[in-house]
Protein backbone atom coordinates (compact mmCIF):
# COMPACT_ATOMS: atom_id res chain seq x y z
CA UNK A 1 0.00 0.00 0.00
CA UNK A 2 1.47 3.35 -0.72
CA UNK A 3 1.05 5.06 2.69
CA UNK A 4 2.60 1.79 3.97
CA UNK A 5 5.95 3.05 1.83
CA UNK A 6 5.58 6.56 2.89
CA UNK A 7 5.75 5.15 6.50
CA UNK A 8 8.49 3.19 5.92
CA UNK A 9 10.71 6.32 4.80
CA UNK A 10 9.79 7.72 7.81
CA UNK A 11 7.19 9.84 6.93
CA UNK A 12 4.37 11.12 8.84
CA UNK A 13 1.66 9.36 7.77
CA UNK A 14 -2.01 9.62 8.67
CA UNK A 15 -4.56 7.41 6.77
CA UNK A 16 -8.59 6.96 6.83
CA UNK A 17 -11.65 5.62 5.52
CA UNK A 18 -14.90 7.48 4.65
CA UNK A 19 -17.47 4.94 5.01
CA UNK A 20 -20.35 5.21 2.32
CA UNK A 21 -22.36 2.05 3.45
CA UNK A 22 -22.62 0.54 0.20
CA UNK A 23 -21.27 -1.84 -1.75
CA UNK A 24 -19.46 -2.21 -5.21
CA UNK A 25 -19.71 -4.77 -7.93
CA UNK A 26 -17.48 -7.34 -6.49
CA UNK A 27 -19.30 -6.76 -2.51
CA UNK A 28 -16.73 -4.48 -1.78
CA UNK A 29 -17.33 -1.67 0.41
CA UNK A 30 -17.51 1.73 -1.04
CA UNK A 31 -15.13 4.36 0.69
CA UNK A 32 -13.24 7.76 0.01
CA UNK A 33 -10.05 7.51 1.34
CA UNK A 34 -7.86 10.50 2.76
CA UNK A 35 -4.36 10.01 3.39
CA UNK A 36 -2.58 13.07 4.81
CA UNK A 37 1.37 13.43 4.33
CA UNK A 38 3.10 15.68 7.04
CA UNK A 39 2.09 17.73 9.68
CA UNK A 40 -1.35 19.64 9.10
CA UNK A 41 0.41 22.19 11.67
CA UNK A 42 2.80 23.39 9.29
CA UNK A 43 -0.39 25.38 8.50
CA UNK A 44 0.10 25.04 4.48
CA UNK A 45 -1.15 22.27 2.61
CA UNK A 46 -1.72 20.43 -0.93
CA UNK A 47 -4.69 19.25 -1.32
CA UNK A 48 -5.38 16.54 -4.13
CA UNK A 49 -8.51 15.18 -5.12
CA UNK A 50 -9.44 12.97 -7.61
CA UNK A 51 -12.87 10.63 -8.69
CA UNK A 52 -15.40 13.48 -8.46
CA UNK A 53 -16.85 12.09 -11.46
CA UNK A 54 -16.63 8.80 -10.39
CA UNK A 55 -15.19 6.79 -13.73
CA UNK A 56 -12.86 9.70 -14.36
CA UNK A 57 -11.16 8.28 -10.82
CA UNK A 58 -9.00 5.93 -12.62
CA UNK A 59 -6.70 8.16 -13.93
CA UNK A 60 -7.10 10.42 -11.14
CA UNK A 61 -6.30 7.66 -9.12
CA UNK A 62 -2.83 6.98 -10.81
CA UNK A 63 -1.71 10.47 -11.18
CA UNK A 64 -2.07 10.13 -7.49
CA UNK A 65 -0.29 6.53 -6.80
CA UNK A 66 2.83 7.71 -9.40
CA UNK A 67 3.15 10.67 -6.68
CA UNK A 68 2.96 9.06 -3.31
CA UNK A 69 5.64 6.35 -5.17
CA UNK A 70 7.65 9.15 -5.58
CA UNK A 71 7.28 11.08 -2.39
CA UNK A 72 8.37 7.67 -0.66
CA UNK A 73 11.46 7.87 -2.17
CA UNK A 74 12.34 11.52 -0.58
CA UNK A 75 13.19 13.15 2.58
CA UNK A 76 10.31 14.11 4.85
CA UNK A 77 8.74 17.65 4.65
CA UNK A 78 7.63 19.57 7.76
CA UNK A 79 7.52 22.86 6.24
CA UNK A 80 3.61 21.87 4.37
CA UNK A 81 0.80 18.84 4.26
CA UNK A 82 -0.44 16.80 1.55
CA UNK A 83 -3.95 15.71 1.54
CA UNK A 84 -5.29 13.29 -0.76
CA UNK A 85 -8.74 12.69 -1.28
CA UNK A 86 -9.21 9.76 -2.94
CA UNK A 87 -11.93 9.56 -5.39
CA UNK A 88 -15.06 11.87 -4.46
CA UNK A 89 -17.65 9.66 -5.93
CA UNK A 90 -16.37 5.89 -5.34
CA UNK A 91 -19.72 4.55 -6.29
CA UNK A 92 -19.66 6.26 -9.64
CA UNK A 93 -15.99 5.15 -10.02
CA UNK A 94 -17.15 1.39 -9.36
CA UNK A 95 -20.07 1.35 -11.18
CA UNK A 96 -18.53 3.39 -14.12
CA UNK A 97 -20.81 6.11 -14.17
CA UNK A 98 -19.52 9.94 -13.75
CA UNK A 99 -23.29 10.44 -11.45
CA UNK A 100 -23.55 9.18 -7.69
CA UNK A 101 -26.30 6.68 -6.28
CA UNK A 102 -28.68 9.31 -6.68
CA UNK A 103 -27.42 10.32 -10.39
CA UNK A 104 -25.96 13.01 -8.95
CA UNK A 105 -23.37 15.24 -10.28
CA UNK A 106 -20.82 15.88 -7.32
CA UNK A 107 -19.15 18.58 -9.16
CA UNK A 108 -22.31 20.60 -9.18
CA UNK A 109 -23.39 19.58 -5.63
CA UNK A 110 -20.63 22.09 -3.82
CA UNK A 111 -23.05 24.81 -3.58
CA UNK A 112 -22.03 28.18 -1.96
CA UNK A 113 -23.84 29.53 1.43
CA UNK A 114 -25.83 31.94 -1.55
CA UNK A 115 -27.27 29.66 -3.48
CA UNK A 116 -29.70 26.70 -3.28
CA UNK A 117 -30.52 23.41 -5.11
CA UNK A 118 -32.86 24.42 -7.69
CA UNK A 119 -32.88 26.12 -10.89
CA UNK A 120 -31.92 25.68 -14.50
CA UNK A 121 -29.45 27.16 -16.47
CA UNK A 122 -30.89 30.48 -18.28
CA UNK A 123 -31.52 28.17 -21.96
CA UNK A 124 -31.62 24.65 -20.73
CA UNK A 125 -35.11 24.02 -22.08
CA UNK A 126 -34.29 24.13 -25.55
CA UNK A 127 -31.64 21.80 -25.52
CA UNK A 128 -33.31 19.72 -21.98
CA UNK A 129 -35.30 16.64 -24.11
CA UNK A 130 -31.99 16.47 -27.04
CA UNK A 131 -29.66 15.74 -24.11
CA UNK A 132 -31.93 13.48 -22.11
CA UNK A 133 -34.65 11.17 -24.34
CA UNK A 134 -36.71 9.27 -21.91
CA UNK A 135 -35.57 6.07 -23.84
CA UNK A 136 -33.18 3.54 -24.16
CA UNK A 137 -30.19 3.76 -26.03
CA UNK A 138 -28.87 2.43 -29.36
CA UNK A 139 -25.82 1.78 -30.55
CA UNK A 140 -26.17 2.84 -33.90
CA UNK A 141 -27.78 6.82 -33.17
CA UNK A 142 -27.52 8.19 -36.37
CA UNK A 143 -29.73 11.09 -35.70
CA UNK A 144 -27.43 12.20 -33.08
CA UNK A 145 -25.10 14.18 -34.56
CA UNK A 146 -27.69 15.88 -37.40
CA UNK A 147 -29.61 17.07 -33.89
CA UNK A 148 -26.34 17.78 -32.66
CA UNK A 149 -26.09 20.28 -35.10
CA UNK A 150 -29.16 22.01 -35.74
CA UNK A 151 -28.87 22.77 -31.89
CA UNK A 152 -25.37 24.43 -32.20
CA UNK A 153 -26.34 26.17 -35.24
CA UNK A 154 -29.67 27.66 -33.77
CA UNK A 155 -28.19 28.61 -30.75
CA UNK A 156 -24.14 28.87 -30.65
CA UNK A 157 -21.81 25.66 -29.41
CA UNK A 158 -20.83 27.80 -26.67
CA UNK A 159 -24.23 28.29 -25.80
CA UNK A 160 -24.87 24.75 -26.13
CA UNK A 161 -21.75 23.72 -23.92
CA UNK A 162 -23.02 26.06 -21.12
CA UNK A 163 -26.66 25.04 -21.19
CA UNK A 164 -26.05 21.42 -21.04
CA UNK A 165 -23.21 21.72 -18.48
CA UNK A 166 -23.56 24.43 -15.91
CA UNK A 167 -25.33 22.17 -13.90
CA UNK A 168 -29.31 22.14 -13.02
CA UNK A 169 -31.39 21.07 -10.09
CA UNK A 170 -34.50 20.25 -11.41
CA UNK A 171 -34.71 17.04 -13.21
CA UNK A 172 -33.10 13.76 -11.17
CA UNK A 173 -33.45 11.83 -14.32
CA UNK A 174 -31.24 14.18 -16.10
CA UNK A 175 -27.24 14.72 -16.95
CA UNK A 176 -25.97 17.63 -14.88
CA UNK A 177 -28.25 17.12 -11.78
CA UNK A 178 -26.60 18.81 -8.67
CA UNK A 179 -29.11 17.64 -6.49
CA UNK A 180 -31.88 18.86 -3.89
CA UNK A 181 -29.45 18.47 -0.92
CA UNK A 182 -25.47 18.39 -0.03
CA UNK A 183 -24.79 14.14 -1.00
CA UNK A 184 -23.49 11.91 1.65
CA UNK A 185 -19.97 11.84 -0.16
CA UNK A 186 -19.60 15.40 0.39
CA UNK A 187 -21.10 15.71 3.69
CA UNK A 188 -18.39 13.33 5.60
CA UNK A 189 -15.68 15.07 3.08
CA UNK A 190 -16.56 18.49 4.48
CA UNK A 191 -17.45 16.81 8.34
CA UNK A 192 -13.36 15.52 8.18
CA UNK A 193 -12.18 19.17 6.42
CA UNK A 194 -14.01 20.80 9.49
CA UNK A 195 -12.24 18.76 12.27
CA UNK A 196 -8.54 19.35 10.19
CA UNK A 197 -8.04 22.29 8.77
CA UNK A 198 -8.60 24.88 11.96
CA UNK A 199 -4.63 25.62 11.79
CA UNK A 200 -4.45 25.65 8.21
CA UNK A 201 -4.06 29.13 6.39
CA UNK A 202 -2.97 28.36 2.81
CA UNK A 203 -4.31 25.88 0.67
CA UNK A 204 -2.98 24.85 -2.74
CA UNK A 205 -5.70 22.73 -4.08
CA UNK A 206 -5.60 20.39 -7.43
CA UNK A 207 -9.00 18.19 -8.62
CA UNK A 208 -8.28 15.78 -11.59
CA UNK A 209 -10.50 15.52 -14.39
CA UNK A 210 -10.72 13.77 -18.13
CA UNK A 211 -12.86 14.09 -20.78
CA UNK A 212 -12.28 17.61 -21.66
CA UNK A 213 -9.78 19.32 -24.32
CA UNK A 214 -6.74 17.72 -26.81
CA UNK A 215 -6.30 14.59 -26.01
CA UNK A 216 -3.46 14.01 -23.84
CA UNK A 217 -3.11 17.57 -23.22
CA UNK A 218 -3.91 19.01 -19.47
CA UNK A 219 -6.08 22.36 -19.28
CA UNK A 220 -5.87 24.15 -15.55
CA UNK A 221 -8.85 25.42 -15.14
CA UNK A 222 -10.09 28.42 -12.64
CA UNK A 223 -12.70 30.57 -11.82
CA UNK A 224 -13.52 33.71 -13.36
CA UNK A 225 -13.36 34.91 -10.53
CA UNK A 226 -9.38 34.44 -10.16
CA UNK A 227 -7.95 37.47 -9.50
CA UNK A 228 -5.48 39.60 -12.01
CA UNK A 229 -2.29 38.58 -9.93
CA UNK A 230 -2.92 35.21 -9.14
CA UNK A 231 -4.10 34.39 -12.81
CA UNK A 232 -0.56 36.25 -14.14
CA UNK A 233 1.29 33.66 -11.34
CA UNK A 234 -0.13 30.47 -12.58
CA UNK A 235 0.59 31.74 -16.28
CA UNK A 236 3.66 31.68 -15.40
CA UNK A 237 3.88 28.67 -13.68
CA UNK A 238 2.37 26.89 -16.12
CA UNK A 239 2.34 28.70 -19.34
CA UNK A 240 -0.03 27.39 -22.39
CA UNK A 241 -1.82 25.23 -19.84
CA UNK A 242 -4.25 27.42 -18.00
CA UNK A 243 -7.28 28.83 -18.84
CA UNK A 244 -10.43 30.39 -16.99
CA UNK A 245 -14.17 28.04 -16.53
CA UNK A 246 -15.41 30.87 -18.87
CA UNK A 247 -17.73 28.90 -22.04
CA UNK A 248 -15.93 31.72 -24.54
CA UNK A 249 -12.87 31.57 -23.16
CA UNK A 250 -11.45 27.88 -24.27
CA UNK A 251 -12.40 24.25 -23.27
CA UNK A 252 -13.96 25.53 -20.07
CA UNK A 253 -17.65 26.20 -19.31
CA UNK A 254 -19.13 28.28 -15.62
CA UNK A 255 -20.41 25.43 -13.04
CA UNK A 256 -22.47 26.03 -10.07
CA UNK A 257 -21.81 24.06 -7.12
CA UNK A 258 -18.52 22.79 -8.22
CA UNK A 259 -15.81 21.09 -5.74
CA UNK A 260 -13.64 24.48 -5.23
CA UNK A 261 -16.38 26.97 -5.26
CA UNK A 262 -18.21 24.89 -2.19
CA UNK A 263 -14.38 24.35 -0.43
CA UNK A 264 -12.94 28.14 -0.76
CA UNK A 265 -16.48 29.55 0.34
CA UNK A 266 -16.71 27.16 3.52
CA UNK A 267 -13.35 27.97 4.22
CA UNK A 268 -13.21 31.51 3.42
CA UNK A 269 -10.40 32.42 5.76
CA UNK A 270 -8.05 30.25 4.47
CA UNK A 271 -6.03 31.85 1.66
CA UNK A 272 -6.37 29.62 -1.80
CA UNK A 273 -4.98 28.68 -4.81
CA UNK A 274 -7.07 26.29 -7.08
CA UNK A 275 -6.83 24.46 -10.26
CA UNK A 276 -9.11 21.91 -12.11
CA UNK A 277 -6.80 19.94 -14.07
CA UNK A 278 -8.78 18.59 -17.00
CA UNK A 279 -6.83 16.21 -19.10
CA UNK A 280 -8.52 15.48 -22.85
CA UNK A 281 -9.46 12.25 -24.08
CA UNK A 282 -11.58 12.39 -27.14
CA UNK A 283 -13.91 15.18 -29.35
CA UNK A 284 -16.52 17.33 -27.26
CA UNK A 285 -19.16 15.78 -29.01
CA UNK A 286 -18.18 12.06 -28.35
CA UNK A 287 -17.77 12.87 -24.77
CA UNK A 288 -21.43 14.38 -24.04
CA UNK A 289 -22.47 11.49 -26.43
CA UNK A 290 -21.08 8.93 -24.24
CA UNK A 291 -22.44 10.69 -20.68
CA UNK A 292 -25.71 11.13 -22.99
CA UNK A 293 -25.86 7.48 -24.11
CA UNK A 294 -24.82 6.08 -20.44
CA UNK A 295 -27.48 8.38 -18.53
CA UNK A 296 -30.41 6.77 -21.13
CA UNK A 297 -29.13 3.03 -20.12
CA UNK A 298 -28.96 3.94 -16.14
CA UNK A 299 -32.57 5.56 -16.64
CA UNK A 300 -34.27 3.98 -19.35
CA UNK A 301 -33.30 0.23 -19.42
CA UNK A 302 -33.81 -3.09 -19.28
CA UNK A 303 -31.61 -4.79 -16.22
CA UNK A 304 -32.39 -6.90 -13.05
CA UNK A 305 -29.72 -5.44 -11.14
CA UNK A 306 -26.77 -3.47 -10.91
CA UNK A 307 -24.43 -5.88 -11.75
CA UNK A 308 -26.57 -6.41 -15.40
CA UNK A 309 -26.98 -3.20 -15.96
CA UNK A 310 -22.92 -2.43 -15.85
CA UNK A 311 -22.31 -4.89 -18.11
CA UNK A 312 -23.96 -2.99 -21.09
CA UNK A 313 -22.01 -1.14 -23.16
CA UNK A 314 -23.00 1.71 -22.80
CA UNK A 315 -21.03 1.57 -19.17
CA UNK A 316 -17.97 0.54 -20.88
CA UNK A 317 -17.97 3.27 -23.47
CA UNK A 318 -18.20 5.44 -20.55
CA UNK A 319 -15.06 3.78 -19.03
CA UNK A 320 -13.14 4.22 -22.16
CA UNK A 321 -14.36 7.61 -23.16
CA UNK A 322 -12.99 9.30 -19.81
CA UNK A 323 -9.81 6.62 -19.16
CA UNK A 324 -9.03 5.37 -22.87
CA UNK A 325 -7.39 2.25 -23.16
CA UNK A 326 -4.06 3.83 -24.89
CA UNK A 327 -1.07 3.47 -23.12
CA UNK A 328 0.60 6.42 -24.77
CA UNK A 329 -2.43 8.73 -23.30
CA UNK A 330 -1.78 7.46 -20.12
CA UNK A 331 2.24 7.88 -19.66
CA UNK A 332 1.56 11.38 -20.40
CA UNK A 333 -1.36 11.49 -18.09
CA UNK A 334 0.97 10.39 -15.04
CA UNK A 335 3.66 12.66 -16.69
CA UNK A 336 1.69 15.71 -16.56
CA UNK A 337 -0.15 14.77 -13.42
CA UNK A 338 3.74 14.96 -11.22
CA UNK A 339 4.82 18.18 -13.17
CA UNK A 340 1.92 20.04 -11.86
CA UNK A 341 1.95 18.33 -8.33
CA UNK A 342 5.27 18.97 -7.46
CA UNK A 343 5.27 22.98 -9.20
CA UNK A 344 2.80 23.54 -7.22
CA UNK A 345 4.47 22.12 -4.16
CA UNK A 346 7.49 24.41 -4.90
CA UNK A 347 5.26 27.90 -5.07
CA UNK A 348 3.84 26.31 -1.83
CA UNK A 349 6.72 25.79 0.45
CA UNK A 350 7.90 29.23 -0.95
CA UNK A 351 4.72 31.27 0.61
Amino acid sequence: MACDSLREGNHQVRYERLMLGMEGPEKEPLAIDIAVIGSLDSAKVLLSSSGVHGVEGYPGSAIQLSIMSEMAKQEPFEDHAVIFIHTVNPYGMAWWRRFNENNVDLNRNFLTSRQSYSGTPEGYEYIREFFNPQTPPKQRDRLFLFNAVKLIMRHGFNNVKQWVAEGQYEYPKAIQFGGKSLQLGPKLILEWLDENLKTVSHIWAIDLHTGLGPSGHDTLLVSPNTSNSKLEKLNDLFPGHVESLDPNAGVGYQIDGDLHQGLEDRYDKINWTSITQEFGTFSPVKVIRASRTENRWTQWGQYDSQQEAKRHWSRLKMLRTFNPDDTVWQDKVISRGKIVFNCATKDLSNL
